[in-house]
């Protein structure tokens, strides 16, 4: 069974990976987001396409025969990572924090990177380096997106797209913009009122937010400082994700990093060739969507007027 970053800090008892880890766990997707551990460069998995049938016989009568159709998948882990340089001069002024300084950005970058590549990632965008994202995966027309109609969103639409979604047993997560995440605040006051938008305070002392029963997971910029889920589809318009995370549903994949799984921070201390020291960060990491009613797409959602 996967384990979400918070989870898996629980087991973690190098100071520098939990470090890591905490700052991963900064955002809200992906915190909530498991991660599956698997072996080898990528995972064969099968879908359910058409369930066999059963039905009622009389006495003496067999049952006729059916079977299951799956459609076999694969998804791939990619590496992903960064080396962070810091010159020996700022170490010997400014003490070791300069260089923790910038390892804890290098991570944060990170972090804006891969909650970015969930969304909207194109692996042929990239040349197969990494994954495709929930965009790539729910394009407007297929079977799990339904149109808005580019106008302000819609509580019937939006109702549909959380039904349309199989909880697996599990919780359903919206994804959205903060901007989004207003304007669907600002229409349930005004019309529905307060009763199906609540605002709560998790033991953490975290304000949550919840439209009916799904929690709201916000995604804000990338590490260039641009909206992932800002109004910049066709016609300037945006998007709401529903989500179900778990093995059989949306799911984070990782590979293992001499012979240990998750994300991995090394100090190769000041290189040869140049007056730096170098820690480099590595995380063999993929995502898949291994049911198709695990995930859905709102699109075509205008801004208030």
């Amino acid at each position: 069974m996967g384990l979400t970053l918070i989870e898996a800090a629980k087991y973690e008892t190098r100071l520098e990976h939990l470090a890591v880890i905490k700052t991963f766990a900064e955002g809200e997707l992906l915190s909530r987001l498991p991660f599956m551990n698997i072996s080898g460069g990528g995972l064969f998995y099968s879908v359910e396409k058409e369930l066999p049938s059963v039905g009622f016989r009389a006495v003496n009568e067999a049952y006729k025969q059916s079977y299951g159709v799956v459609d076999p998948q694969s998804e791939a882990v990619h590496l992903f990572g960064g080396d962070v340089d810091v010159d020996r001069s700022i170490v010997d002024l400014q003490g070791p924090e300069a260089r923790a300084s910038q390892v804890e950005m290098k991570v944060r970058s990170m972090r804006l990177t891969l909650e970015a590549a969930l969304i909207n990632g194109d692996a042929t965008a990239n040349q197969g380096r990494g994954f495709d994202g929930l965009a790539r995966r729910l394009t407007p027309g297929a079977e799990m997106a339904i149109n808005n109609g580019a106008t302000a969103l819609d509580f019937d639409k939006l109702d549909e797209l959380i039904d349309s979604v199989n909880s697996y047993g599990g919780s359903k997560y919206l994804v959205m913009s903060k901007a989004m995440r207003r304007q669907l605040n600002a229409l349930a006051r005004a019309t529905v009122g307060q009763g199906v938008y609540n605002v709560s305070t998790n033991n953490l002392g975290v304000m949550v937010h919840h439209y009916q029963e799904c929690q709201i997971l916000t995604v804000d910029r990338d590490a260039q400082g641009l909206e992932v889920l800002g109004y910049g589809e066709a016609g300037g318009t945006s998007s709401i994700y529903c989500c179900t995370f778990g093995d059989q549903a949306v799911t984070g994949l990782q590979g293992p990093f001499q012979g240990r799984y998750g994300i991995s921070v090394r100090d190769l201390g000041e290189v040869p060739d140049a007056p730096v020291f170098r820690t480099r960060i590595d995380w063999y990491v993929g995502f898949g969507v291994m049911s198709p009613r695990s995930a859905g797409r709102l699109h075509s959602i205008a801004p208030i007027t």
